[in-house]
């Protein structure tokens, strides 16, 4: 009987080493399929980029009202572009992705010149290859396509295919000093509404309000301007890939609590948050910081 007892205790351990490294106490299998990469942590929630370029002192630069609203939001960490100040590209970082910066916003301010002064073909195809990986881009301008595309009515190239406008009329009304906004039905602005001034965010200029329809069918409009026919001022592109929200004129312009109560619905669209979810999403931010 002892002897007996022996053989089962020596095939036990036997076993036991034969079974070294799995959880479940058999052999490893390699089964050919690659490991599940491990989580990514960003390098920032969203990056701010401003192309004022040669203007700068001139032009006003709205990075730190955008960077304090998206703060208000719950983006726990912003990161700027370096500025150019002396004409040319957009100073992006090394590595533009969707795991790095799961939001981005370009700004153009006042910024009225045309490229290379303004967002260039260089810098479209830097946005265009992040929203490829997945991101999110908000582009404020009000002189965007003035300077980016100026004589574009039917939209084509990076404003049709990525930030879904159909067709651009630019420079709806000239030079007012404010202006009112409406949401669109069925969209995230729905039944709001804001007045928005320059004077509130710009150094030299009024609004050049730029106002454009959507491509369809993953397009639409965000926000009117109801001066000017009820003009779609903001559309928005939500696609499998990505979303983006183009803006014909600056949203800095209204007050500190209604600019920070859009930037919170943007970002709240950009990451698929609903309110209910708010608390439980900051929370979850809160473990990886």
């Amino acid at each position: 009987m002892r002897l007996l007892l022996a053989l089962l205790l020596v095939f036990a351990l036997c076993m036991g080493a034969q079974a070294t490294g799995s959880r479940l106490g058999g052999p490893d299998v390699n089964t050919g399929a690659p490991a599940p990469a491990p989580a990514q942590i960003p390098v920032a929630d969203v990056l701010i980029c401003v192309d004022i370029d040669a203007n700068w002192g001139t032009f006003a630069d709205p990075t730190q009202k955008y960077a304090d609203a998206f703060t208000a939001a719950g983006a726990s960490v912003i990161a700027t572009c370096g500025v150019e100040t002396t004409g040319g590209s957009i100073s992006f970082p090394a590595s533009v992705t969707a795991d790095n910066y799961p939001v981005v916003v370009v700004l153009t301010s006042e910024n009225w010149w045309q490229t290379p002064q303004n967002i260039d073909p260089a810098d479209e195809t830097v946005l265009a290859g992040y929203l490829d990986t997945g991101g999110n881009l908000l582009l404020v301008g009000q002189d965007y396509m003035y300077g980016a595309h100026p004589p574009m009515g039917t939209c084509s190239g990076f404003p049709r295919d990525y930030l879904g406008m159909g067709y651009c009329h630019q420079e709806v009304l000239w030079a007012p000093n404010t202006a009112t906004v409406s949401g669109s039905a069925g969209w995230i602005f729905d039944g709001e509404s804001v007045v928005l001034d320059s004077a509130n965010v710009f150094l030299n200029n009024p609004f050049f309000p730029d106002c454009a329809d959507p491509a369809g069918p993953t397009a639409g409009y965000g926000l009117y301007y109801d001066e000017a026919a009820q003009d779609g001022v903001l559309l928005y592109n939500e696609t499998e890939t990505f979303k983006t929200i183009w803006s014909g004129i600056e949203l800095a312009g209204a007050s500190t609590d209604d600019f920070n109560h859009i930037i919170s619905v943007i970002y709240d669209w950009f990451l698929g948050i609903t309110p209910v979810e708010e608390t439980s999403w900051g929370h979850i931010k809160s473990l990886y910081r």
